[in-house]
C-alpha cells in the first residue's frame, strides 16, 4: 500500500467520524429540548463502548478546534432554550394575571421549579455522604463543624489547639 492510500484512507475515515459526531450532536440537541431528557444521551455518549474507540479518540484529538466550536454552539443552543422557556413562562404569568390567578401560578411555578430542581442522582464512586454515619470511618465532609471542633474553638479560640 501506498501511503496517498493510507491517507486518503484516514481523511475517509475521519469525515466518516465527523459526520457521525454531527449527527450524534444533533440528536442530542433534540433530546435535551425538554428538561426529563437532558443528561441521557451524553451520558451514553463519552461511554466508551469497544477498544476501536480508543483509536477513534486519538483521532478526534488532531480536530479540536471543529469540537470547540460543536461545543460553543451547543451551549448557544442551551441558552436559547432556557430564554425560549422563560418567555413562555412569562406568557402564561401574564394571561394568569389577566384571568386573576397570578399569585397561584406564581406559586405553583415556585413548587415546580424546587422539585425540579431537587431531584437525586445516583452517588458517583468515591463521593462522601453528607451525613457522616454513612460514610467510611465515619468521616465527615469538609466544612461540616462537629461537637469536638466547636468545643475547641469555645475553650481555645478559633486558631487554638488542634
Amino acid at each position: 500500500m501506498h501511503e496517498t492510500d493510507i491517507k486518503e484512507k484516514l481523511d475517509a475515515y475521519r469525515r466518516r467520524r465527523r459526520r457521525e459526531e454531527m449527527t450524534n450532536s444533533i440528536k442530542n440537541a433534540i433530546q435535551n429540548v425538554l428538561p426529563w431528557n437532558s443528561g441521557k444521551f451524553v451520558e451514553e455518549q463519552l461511554l466508551p463502548a469497544s477498544p476501536d474507540d480508543a483509536e477513534d479518540i486519538q483521532d478526534n484529538e488532531s480536530i479540536s478546534s471543529e469540537d470547540s466550536v460543536d461545543h460553543s454552539q451547543y451551549t448557544v443552543l442551551r441558552k436559547v432554550i432556557k430564554l425560549l422557556y422563560f418567555l413562555l413562562w412569562t406568557t402564561l404569568y401574564v394571561i394568569a394575571i389577566k384571568f386573576e390567578f397570578g399569585l397561584v401560578y406564581l406559586t405553583l411555578s415556585a413548587l415546580i421549579f424546587i422539585w425540579l430542581n431537587t431531584h437525586t442522582r445516583p452517588k458517583q464512586v468515591g463521593e462522601l455522604s453528607a451525613y457522616s454515619v454513612f460514610n467510611p470511618d465515619c468521616k465527615a465532609i469538609e466544612g461540616t463543624l462537629d461537637a469536638s471542633q466547636f468545643e475547641r474553638e469555645i475553650r481555645y479560640g478559633i486558631g487554638g489547639m488542634n
